[in-house]
């Protein structure tokens, strides 16, 4: 047995000696990441915007603007509340909570992003509704990661003829 463990031991050893030497002109450079961002880790974010309110159904579009607060649990997933008013000769108030799923792009420090969920608005009379949509951020790590973002939501209101559009475009920033 110790014979064989000799021989063993030995032909490892005589392999490696056999082996050769390296060739210095064929070093392996080391491999250096892309530039990315570390904007979209989880956490809580408040930000404001300037917006469009959209009847599906006849009227005029009117602008306003609003707060938003949204908090991510993880990179891809997140909630966000909001406020916005819009004014002609009447205003819509509109308080929104919705369910956030992105996708950061790190090497651009981008992420598209859907939207879902619920809210409620008022105007002449007060109504429920549900929303659908998606939009873009971009973020600054130079800017501690502030961010720019513009999204389009398309609102499922509760009574006849009372859907409607809001497009947003807006700030970011991380606490």
């Amino acid at each position: 047995m110790k014979k064989i463990a000799s021989l063993l031991l030995s032909l490892t050893l005589a392999s490696s000696a056999l082996a050769g030497t390296a060739d210095s002109s064929k070093t392996v450079q080391p491999t250096i990441a892309p530039p990315g961002c570390d904007c979209f880790a989880p956490g809580f974010a408040m930000g404001a915007f300037g917006g469009a309110f959209m009847p599906s159904h006849g009227g005029s579009g009117v602008g306003g603007g609003g707060v938003l607060a949204e908090y991510f649990v993880s990179e891809y997933l997140g909630f966000q509340g909001s406020y916005g008013v819009y004014a002609n000769n009447s205003e819509h108030h509109q308080m929104d909570g919705s369910v956030v799923l992105r996708l950061p792009i790190k090497t651009l420090c981008i992420a598209p992003y859907v939207m879902l969920g619920g809210g409620v608005g008022t105007n002449a009379t007060t109504r429920g509704d549900v929303h659908v949509g998606g939009g873009l951020e971009a973020r600054f790590a130079s800017l501690d990661c502030m961010g720019v973002f513009v999204d389009g939501n398309y609102y499922f209101a509760s009574g006849s003829n009372a859907d409607f559009t809001v497009a947003r475009l807006g700030v970011k920033f991380r606490f």
